[in-house]
């Protein structure tokens, strides 16, 4: 089964900002997850703002099954990857593959995605 997008996240400054100028602009709720994260709520694709310098661009989270086989295959492929980490919507890794382009793997918890 192809892998389908699963998850973004959008790094901003002050998450509470974001917050403040994304859901009156686009009709997001929000959960605070922890001090450095906000989740969205109320979208088709599951997404987060996360505290930090930031970014042009979303970064993507790409849905897998099982994220040790998956990191595994990135690195048999010829990529790299960080650190396995988890969280309460599951587990993700950021990931770059054999031509230096950067993506992120994500396995849900059970309810999410």
């Amino acid at each position: 089964m192809p892998a389908d997008l699963g998850y973004y996240t959008l790094s901003v400054p002050d998450i509470d900002r974001a917050a403040a100028f994304y859901g009156p602009l686009l009709g997001w709720e929000f959960r605070r997850e922890r001090d450095t994260y906000l989740h969205v709520t109320n979208t088709a694709v599951p997404m987060g703002f996360v505290a930090g310098e930031p970014s042009a661009q979303p970064n993507l989270y790409y849905h897998v099954a099982d994220i040790d086989r998956a990191v595994e295959q990135v690195r048999e492929l010829g990529g790299s990857t960080g650190e396995v980490f988890s969280g309460r919507s599951g587990r993700g890794c950021s990931c770059t593959d054999d031509q230096g382009a950067q993506i992120s793997l994500w396995q849900p918890a059970p309810g999410f995605g």
